[in-house]
């Protein structure tokens, strides 16, 4: 019966600032593995004007980094992992500098 104090939803006017008892990080997500990178050319159109073309991308890996589990007791997904990160995403760019 211990952990339900830990984990109970508390009424934010009457029982504002109370704590369970558990410990600090008990309950740990899933991990994130993150891989970008940033391909960049500047092309000189005249003496003081550049062209610059950049390449991006984002979560190179593909890898999917999933969120928190649902931590309400009441709901029905409780435990259960529901949303994940974005997938890959890549992005073209043109740029002028003067």
């Amino acid at each position: 019966m211990d952990w339900q104090i830990c984990f109970l939803r508390l009424n934010p006017l009457t029982q504002a600032g109370q704590f369970g008892n558990a410990g600090r990080n008990i309950a740990n997500g899933p991990g994130l593995i993150d891989l970008d990178a940033s391909l960049i050319k500047d092309f000189a159109v005249r003496e003081r004007v550049k062209l610059q073309f950049r390449a991006e991308s984002f979560n190179i890996g593909n890898h999917p980094n999933f969120s928190v589990p649902v931590a309400d007791l009441a709901s029905q997904n409780f435990g259960r992992i529901l949303t994940a990160g974005p997938a890959r995403l890549t992005q073209f760019g043109l740029k002028v500098l003067f």
